[in-house]
């Protein structure tokens, strides 16, 4: 079968979404087993379902697939490997990815969120901002969602690994709807960029 190739967002991109025409279309062979991972991860197939028939499909790629791997796909892997009497590769969360905490994203923060509010096609209107953070830690994660409540923040959700099919502690926010000056964006994006990520969460993304 093709080998997957592990893929992690990168912890400096946000979450503005792309135009589609700017990507190239998807191949149906690739096609067939992006549609058997979701729905598996959508629970509409099972595991023991699942894992013949993505295993039938990745032998008809002319190479690799490259995807995201949460746990529950690394899962699926996992069992095609033993269905074809092999192992696959043990995957440990890079002890690294919070290095840099996202920092570098939030520094422009302010500058890309202007940007898009002022241009978005309802920009005369109150507009939320919802934006996301990852944790490797409880204590860190609930933090972080502790900060963001004391400062204005609302539809805050915490999610555990399991809950979020994740290797770190995600913590979902959203601003006040709001019609926003660059001065309120500044204040928001210092928010962000102040949260006490304590050296082992990131700032992960943000949209409109």
């Amino acid at each position: 079968m093709g080998r997957p190739q592990l893929k992690r967002d990168p912890l400096d991109s946000g979450t503005m979404t792309t135009q589609p025409d700017e990507f190239p279309p998807i191949p149906p062979e690739e096609e067939a087993c992006l549609r058997i991972i979701s729905d598996y991860q959508g629970g509409r197939i099972t595991l023991e379902a699942a894992a013949p028939r993505l295993r039938d499909a990745l032998r008809g790629l002319r190479g690799g697939i490259n995807l995201q791997m949460p746990p529950s796909v690394r899962r699926l892997f996992a069992e095609v490997a033993r269905l074809d009497g092999k192992s696959f590769p043990a995957y440990e969360p890079d002890p690294s990815r919070h290095g840099e905490g996202g920092q570098r994203m939030a520094s422009r923060l302010a500058e890309k969120a202007w940007q898009a509010v002022t241009r978005h096609s309802n920009a005369n209107e109150p507009l939320s901002i919802a934006f996301h953070f990852a944790a490797a830690t409880e204590p860190t994660a609930r933090a972080i969602a502790d900060w963001l409540k004391r400062h204005g923040q609302e539809q805050i959700e915490l999610q555990s690994p399991t809950e979020a099919d994740a290797d770190d502690w995600i913590i979902r926010a959203s601003t006040p709807r709001t019609r926003w000056s660059r001065t309120e964006i500044e204040r928001w994006a210092a928010v962000v960029r102040d949260a006490p990520l304590a050296g082992e969460a990131s700032f992960m993304g943000w949209g409109v």
